[in-house]
C-alpha cells in the first residue's frame, strides 16, 4: 500500500497545524467568505454568492446560490468534490447555513483521483460568509 501525500498548512487564526480534511475545510470557508475581484493576482478566486445574499429565498434563488457554491469549490479545490447540499435553518431567528457532503481525494491536487474518502455532511452558517462581505 503506498502512502498517501496529505496536505498540510496552518490554522488561520490560531496557527496550529492542519493535516488532510481539516485543511480542505479551511479551504471551503476561504473559498466561500472570498468575493470575486479582491485578490491581488488571484482576481478569479472566490465565490459570487454574495449577490444573492439580502433576497428571499425561492426555489430558483436556491439552485443560483448552490450554483455559485459548487462552482467555486469545484474550481479552486481539487481535492473535493460535493454530492449533496441543501440549505438548513441554523437559529430560530432564520440564520441559514448549508448543509454539504461529498468525496474528499487526499492527492487531488495531484491528479490522482483513485483515493477517496466519503465525507459526510458538514455544515457551515451562512452567517460567516455575510460578515465577511
Amino acid at each position: 500500500m503506498k502512502a498517501l501525500r496529505y496536505r498540510t498548512g496552518v490554522h488561520f487564526e490560531t496557527f496550529e497545524p492542519l493535516t488532510g480534511w481539516a485543511h480542505v475545510a479551511q479551504s471551503l470557508q476561504i473559498i466561500w467568505t472570498t468575493r470575486l475581484d479582491v485578490r491581488v493576482m488571484a482576481l478569479d478566486f472566490g465565490s459570487e454568492h454574495f449577490a444573492l445574499h439580502g433576497e428571499d429565498i425561492t426555489p430558483e434563488l436556491a439552485l443560483r446560490l448552490y450554483n455559485a457554491l459548487i462552482t467555486a469549490v469545484h474550481t479552486h479545490e481539487p481535492e473535493y468534490r460535493i454530492h449533496s447540499m441543501q440549505l438548513v435553518r441554523l437559529t430560530r431567528e432564520g440564520g441559514l447555513g448549508v448543509r454539504h457532503s461529498g468525496t474528499y481525494y487526499p492527492e487531488g491536487r495531484f491528479g490522482n483521483y483513485e483515493d477517496k474518502v466519503a465525507v459526510e455532511a458538514s455544515t457551515a452558517p451562512l452567517k460567516l460568509y455575510r460578515e465577511a462581505a
